[in-house]
């Protein structure tokens, strides 16, 4: 394998599920990972297209595992949302939230107001508790109030200890469906959340190494952003899929262990 690509590289910039765990199992000795990659000098940088967690509860995550963790290393689709409807919606902007308590609450905590009906947005995301009135709720404002349409992500599954499960791209597609009205999606492949991290620890994207299970969105985000790329095949590719992938990632690897190992060799 060619590690040249990783010469230039001072952050890696992690996907979470199916690179750092799978639900509430983690993938490899983290504690051990977390202290390799110390050794190295590398900046560690989160970038999760999954908006039901904040930066607080990922950091107290990964500190189940063993790995201390602060919140400004975090730029997940929920963080790069607050970041573009900011720039889209100047103001308090009235959101219709179909998504997580925890997507509602970092946008109630940056400006914005969390409504039942009469929203100048709807932002849809992965909702546990999704039924037929919240459907009927974001197509309202949508199509009758003219609401504009924004997404998190469109990822149709995520890797949970018991095998695949639907991912916030259901939700997404249900509006999508009964409005024939396409999304703004902010998640991977869309480059807000690597470009917030670049321009927040002053890194060029050929200092960045976006590192995701997923070609479709973190490799193609990355690649999208100019970023170096590293997809690990320890969640949704295998070894199979990723041999036909065009364009390749500058590297694939086993898991993040493997990855690392790369940086000590250089």
């Amino acid at each position: 394998m060619d590690t040249s690509a990783l010469k230039k590289v001072k952050a890696l910039f992690l996907d979470m599920d199916g690179v750092l765990w799978t639900d509430k199992k983690e993938i490899g000795n983290l504690h051990q990972i977390f202290q390799s990659i110390r050794e190295t000098g590398l900046t560690v940088l989160f970038g999760s297209n999954n908006a039901t967690r904040t930066p607080e509860e990922y950091c107290e995550k990964l500190a189940s595992f063993g790995v201390t963790v602060k919140p400004e290393q975090f730029f997940t689709s929920g963080i790069a949302t607050v970041f573009q409807l900011h720039k889209d919606f100047p103001g308090r902007p009235r959101v219709y939230v179909f998504g997580s308590p925890s997507l509602k609450k970092l946008l109630s905590e940056n400006n914005f107001e969390v409504v039942d009906e009469n929203a100048d947005l709807v932002l849809a995301s992965l909702d546990r508790d999704i039924n037929y009135d919240k459907i009927s709720r974001a197509m309202i404002e949508i199509c009758e109030h003219g609401a504009k349409f924004y997404a998190t992500n469109t990822d149709s599954t995520f890797v949970t200890e018991n095998g695949w499960r639907p991912g916030g791209g259901v939700m997404v597609r249900c509006v999508e469906t009964c409005t024939g009205v396409k999304p703004f999606v902010i998640g991977k492949p869309n480059t807000v959340m690597i470009q917030m991290a670049c321009e927040t620890y002053e890194l060029q994207p050929e200092e960045i190494l976006a590192v995701g299970d997923r070609y479709e969105t973190d490799i193609a985000g990355g690649l999208n952003f100019g970023a170096k790329t590293a997809l690990v095949l320890s969640g949704y590719e295998t070894a199979e899929t990723a041999a036909i992938l065009s364009p390749q990632p500058d590297l694939i690897c086993r898991d993040l262990t493997e990855l690392v190992n790369y940086f000590h060799e250089l």
